[in-house]
């Protein structure tokens, strides 16, 4: 059985636009332009903005500190220890979110994501009662998983909308396969590892074998499918 996936953070929460719309009269090209030529010229939203469309973490973190330094931005802020907890920098996180000066929902959800990363379920669960969001909430389910509660997970993670993983596992460690059919929305190699669960519990050989196969492009997952004694009686 595949490890519960991974916790839920609010990304980049203040800077939501369509990149394919003018943003404070720069495109997305001609914001990527201005990284690389003259990122001082652009003002706190420009700089929020870039940092969502560059692909190099160092650089992300770069725009958000000079929004930092510059424009003394909270919400860069924010999505630095994002980054940096997206990048299993957890001391560099905690620095980053202890430094928001708002303290709102999505800020107690971060903090638990923390903890959660830290062992200290007790306080995460804290940080998460406090935060209430949806987010929140799931992550609430991830640790019920690992605390051998799944009654509580599925209770958690039914509503959850966003990543189907934790949600399709509680269901099956709640011996409910239709409702984690029903909740595989996802098509990626980790929820491919689940429905292969599902068909072995159901008896179904052919679409365990099919599903594993589809496993052949993740050595990590096939190795683990090999061992796995969910598929013991179909090797």
């Amino acid at each position: 059985m595949l490890p519960s996936d991974s916790v839920f953070v609010s990304n980049d929460k203040f800077a939501t636009t369509s990149a394919n719309v003018e943003y404070q009269n720069y495109t997305s090209d001609e914001l990527l332009k201005l990284v690389d030529e003259n990122s001082d010229v652009l003002d706190e939203e420009a700089l929020l903005r870039a940092a969502t469309l560059v692909r190099s973490t160092s650089t992300k973190i770069d725009l958000y500190k000079k929004a930092i330094d510059k424009f003394d931005s909270d919400r860069a802020r924010f999505n630095l220890g994002v980054t940096y907890l997206e990048s299993d920098d957890l001391n560099k996180a905690k620095k980053a979110f202890d430094d928001v000066k708002t303290k709102d929902e999505d800020l107690e959800n971060a903090l638990g994501v923390i903890e959660m990363h830290n062992g200290n379920y007790d306080a995460a669960l804290a940080h998460f009662k406090k935060s209430g969001t949806n987010e929140a909430k799931g992550n609430t389910g991830i640790i019920n998983i690992l605390n051998g509660d799944y009654a509580a997970a599925l209770n958690n993670l039914k509503d959850f909308q966003g990543c189907c993983f934790n949600k399709s596992l509680a269901y099956i460690l709640n011996d409910d396969l239709d409702g984690a059919t029903n909740a595989m929305k996802c098509r990626d190699l980790r929820m491919n590892y689940l429905r292969a669960i599902v068909a072995a519990r159901q008896g179904n050989a052919e679409d365990v074998a099919t599903y594993i196969d589809s496993l052949k492009d993740s050595k990590e997952f096939y190795d683990r499918a090999q061992k796995d004694i969910e598929f013991a009686q179909y090797r």
